[in-house]
């Protein structure tokens, strides 16, 4: 394919010109015509050649000329969409910043072998607005392992926990309201805020949890009727919830009519018996969101809301009408991995390489001056914080030049940040070069500005 491209764009092939013969190409390259006709088959199919029966493959259209990579807007690299961009786009080669596992330990990794189309019944080829029936048994059937009573008729399927973040923002806010989040908090959720023109409430977050002191006196003054938040292996933070300062978020949460959307997307690699808000709630004023994008794959954009009835009917209402419905392939293909145990051999993996990348991250940058944050909760993530010369947006553009994509506290917060901290992400935490740019820019303090960036080899 690649040959044949490179013909294409140099000139050498022009629309209306025959190829190879199927029989003269194979034997030029020496591959058997089987991988010959494969590979004309991918380019028909990305319309470059049309297959006329009977004489041969022909150039349809040339491939456009690769434009070149701009690089990251070093400018704007502080800014919440920015950030989520870079994650897509990967633009960086050293990623402490990014806030998904590497594609080796996910869907590149052995579970790839098991990612084949599952054999559909003409019947059920369409997905019901819910989602896929068995799979949401099964996850009813997971949550009661984490002490959570839940029926299908209680869950929906979304195209991720994004996904169904925005259906509760929209739902359930009107332009001007009042909305509680974790401060630091996850930063795609301020940035739908700010765009449905919601005004964020920090509520400060400690490392067992919500700061309750401030949860009650933000409920109070703001008149808020939402708190989002994410109780275990907490993104950024990695903290996570301890079960006296659950009881208390409840006790708020009853007191001033808050209902409280938990986060939950680690909850497959983290043990059952952790203090979860929906498990001691039982969805009175808990609605408790999963998804399979930090434990699967991102590319599945495969997620789940679980509520009271009445909030899961409303939710997926909404759901008809902006989206209609869910990928009913994508549903059923993870329903395989997990029915036929797949999915659990994966976690078994995914829990090691994370424990082990972990220790490695944590021995990393305290070796390199620097403070983590404890209890640590499990998750991906790990909070340092940094010296005050470190904050500030030179630091994001002094990373990239150096090919580092960092994630600094301020694009965590509703408000001004706090003093400078950081995102590290435990896959990413003991890369070499990452650690080596963290110890010069530390010792940067004492001269009051930083080393001149060296160019970075990895």
């Amino acid at each position: 394919m690649e040959g044949v491209l490179t013909q294409l764009r140099s000139g050498l092939l022009r629309p209306g010109e025959r190829l190879p013969s199927i029989r003269e190409e194979a034997a030029r390259l020496g591959v058997g015509k089987n991988t010959v006709v494969e590979a004309y088959l991918r380019l028909v199919a990305q319309g470059m050649l049309q297959a006329k029966p009977g004489s041969g493959y022909y150039v349809v259209r040339t491939p456009a000329a690769r434009s070149e990579d701009r690089g990251l807007p070093l400018a704007a690299a502080t800014d919440r969409a920015a950030l989520l961009v870079e994650q897509l786009d990967r633009r960086l080669p050293v990623r402490p910043g990014d806030g998904r596992p590497p594609p080796n330990w996910l869907e590149a990794s052995e579970l790839r072998r098991h990612l084949s189309f599952p054999r559909f019944q003409e019947a059920d080829a369409y997905n019901t607005s819910w989602g896929y029936l068995p799979l949401r048994e099964r996850l009813c059937g997971a949550l009661a392992e984490r002490g959570i009573a839940c029926k299908p008729g209680q869950m929906l399927m979304t195209h991720g926990a994004n996904h169904a973040l925005d259906l509760i923002v929209r739902r359930y806010t009107s332009p001007g309201d009042a909305v509680l989040v974790d401060d630091p908090g996850y930063y795609p959720l301020l940035a739908k805020l700010v765009l449905a023109s919601v005004r964020p409430v920090g509520v400060r977050r400690l490392d067992n949890g919500p700061d309750l002191g401030d949860l009650e006196a933000r409920a109070r003054e703001s008149g808020a009727r939402l708190f989002f938040t994410q109780s275990l292996a907490h993104n950024p933070t990695g903290g996570s919830i301890t079960p006296g300062t659950a009881y208390g978020v409840l006790k708020i949460a009853a007191a001033h009519g808050l209902m409280v959307v938990e986060d939950d997307p680690f909850a497959d690699i983290l043990p059952y018996a952790l203090p979860r808000l929906a498990s001691l709630d039982q969805f009175e004023n808990v609605v408790y969101i999963g998804t399979f994008s930090k434990t699967l794959a991102a590319s599945f954009r495969v997620g789940y809301v679980a509520a009271a009835p009445r909030i899961a009917a409303e939710i997926n209402e909404l759901k008809v009408v902006t989206t209609v419905a869910t990928s009913a392939h994508d549903e059923r293909l993870i329903f395989q991995l997990i029915d036929q145990g797949h999915y659990l051999k994966h976690l078994r993996r995914l829990r090691s390489r994370a424990s082990k990348a972990t220790a490695e991250a944590v021995k990393g940058l305290e070796a390199a001056g620097y403070s983590v944050r404890r209890p640590l909760g499990g998750g991906f993530y790990l909070w340092i914080d940094l010296p005050d010369h470190m904050g500030g947006d030179h630091l994001v553009q002094d990373a990239a030049a150096s090919g580092i994509f960092i994630a600094p506290s301020t694009s965590f917060s509703a408000g001004s940040g706090g003093p400078p901290a950081m995102r590290v992400n435990v896959a990413y935490g003991a890369d070499p070069t990452f650690l080596g740019w963290m110890r010069e820019r530390r010792r940067s303090g004492s001269t009051g500005r930083f080393p001149p960036t060296q160019p970075s080899t990895s």
